[in-house]
């Protein structure tokens, strides 16, 4: 019993009206918030927030300043990036996490040489590729091809891969706290960098450089952090998995997150190629304002697979429901929000942005959708259902295929399809997910 409650009903005084009442809201309060602190959900909202944060305001302030044509340009290159390098790296850090949660560094010696090699594969070939297509003016959108931006494209998918590998590994490992100072650390050196080069310069590419330059401090904190953890944890030398079962395990997780990747990312690199930059600028304007609600989808995903290793099947199954449906609920409030604000936006600074507001209805459905999704795959791979999840990846690479024919009917043909996709992949994880978890829970 707390101090309030010794004093309120010790032997010399009558217990207060309702202090009975009190003490036990109070103790539920404090009950609550000790679980969402132990289950990680402070470090990975803000873990989530800082760099969607950084990345709207940017988003925001380059879109009034560069226009409709060099944004396009710039989400042409971020987009291609950051796709590029998911699927490169798919989700290999799960067998990794795997094997140092059961106490080896096997599998993370696989996963570094893997990685390693992906790097040096992606970064020789785009700077060829980029040397090769260069243009004569770098200050001109006109003048940029499109092998040299595929060229860039895959220099930076090449940095992606070694930064999502290493936080991935340490927030899989449950050091929620370093993960966080990662992602603060790397988006203040994003925002710092990219807002220097918007106060000299109006250039796409030398934003993409900033971008560059904070994924490389990105990677090293992480390595730096990661090395910290693997010292303290002091894991065996030896194999917990041949090369061979590795990678059977990271194929498959990697069919899954290549899928979820390709559904969240392809379209804007259709629309680029099939309608050009302008309307790659309207679209890409649209997906950062519904990319908001998948905040809180990503930290409760993030929350389901990391709480595996300590919680008891019962627990944790009530922890994947309990996720589940705080996030329905979150994502309903988080869909109006950002309906509302594309309305004010285009009143605004985003006036140039024709079409924007149809678009962001049209796609908030499917982001809806794509949240759940989220939380399902991250608690399959959890389970190590590797058959679903290379499934769901299938579906969703095969569904992916509408974009191209959607885009020949205009910009929101794209987006009407990955509404559609979403729809129909959370229908099968939700289906796959309630039969595993039935058998978790008995």
């Amino acid at each position: 019993m707390s101090l309030a409650g010794d004093v309120a009903a010790g032997p010399f005084l009558l217990p207060l009206p309702g202090a009975g009442s009190a003490r036990a809201r109070l103790r539920s309060l404090q009950e609550s918030a000790r679980a969402i602190r132990s289950a990680g959900y402070v470090d990975l909202f803000v873990a989530q927030v800082a760099p969607l944060g950084v990345s709207f305001l940017l988003t925001l302030v380059s879109a009034t300043l560069l226009g409709p044509e060099r944004r396009g340009v710039l989400t042409f290159l971020m987009t291609g990036s950051l796709l590029c390098g998911a699927l490169a790296y798919g989700s290999l850090h799960v067998p990794v996490v795997d094997g140092l949660r059961a106490g080896s560094s096997g599998n993370l010696r696989h996963g570094v040489r893997l990685v390693a090699g992906i790097w040096a594969l992606l970064t020789a070939v785009g700077a060829g590729l980029a040397f090769v297509a260069r243009p004569a003016s770098a200050t001109a959108t006109a003048d940029l091809s499109t092998g040299f931006l595929f060229g860039l494209v895959l220099v930076g998918g090449a940095m992606a891969v070694g930064q999502l590998f290493a936080g991935r590994v340490l927030q899989g490992l449950a050091e929620n706290t370093r993960y966080v100072r990662v992602v603060v650390g790397q988006s203040v050196l994003y925002l710092v960098g990219t807002g220097g080069v918007l106060l000299t310069t109006r250039s796409p590419l030398l934003m993409f450089a900033a971008w560059y330059v904070s994924v490389l401090a990105g990677l090293a904190m992480a390595v730096g952090s990661l090395r910290t953890v693997l010292r303290e944890r002091a894991p065996r030398a030896e194999s917990s998995q041949s090369w061979r079962r590795f990678a059977r395990s990271a194929t498959a997780n990697n069919l899954g997150s290549i899928g979820q990747m390709v559904m969240l990312r392809a379209d804007v690199l259709v629309v680029g190629l099939v309608l050009g930059p302008v309307a790659t600028g309207v679209y890409g304007i649209a997906l950062s304002l519904t990319e908001l609600a998948l905040i809180a989808p990503e930290v409760f995903s993030l929350a389901v697979f990391g709480n595996r290793a300590r919680m008891d099947d019962r627990t944790w199954t009530a922890h994947v429901h309990r996720s589940i449906r705080s996030n329905l609920l979150v994502a309903a409030a988080a869909a109006g929000c950002i309906a509302l604000a594309a309305v004010v936006l285009v009143q605004g600074p985003l006036a140039s942005y024709r079409g924007l507001v149809p678009l962001v209805l049209i796609i908030l459905p499917g982001v809806v959708l794509a949240g759940y999704t989220r939380i399902a795959l991250s608690a399959l791979q959890a389970l190590g259902a590797t058959v679903p999840v290379w499934q769901f990846g299938v579906l969703a690479l095969v569904l992916s295929l509408g974009f191209l024919p959607g885009a020949a009917v205009g910009v929101a043909g794209p987006a009407v399809v990955s509404s559609v996709a979403y729809g129909l992949t959370a229908l099968f994880l939700h289906t796959q997910l309630r039969t595993r978890l039935a058998g978790t829970a008995r």
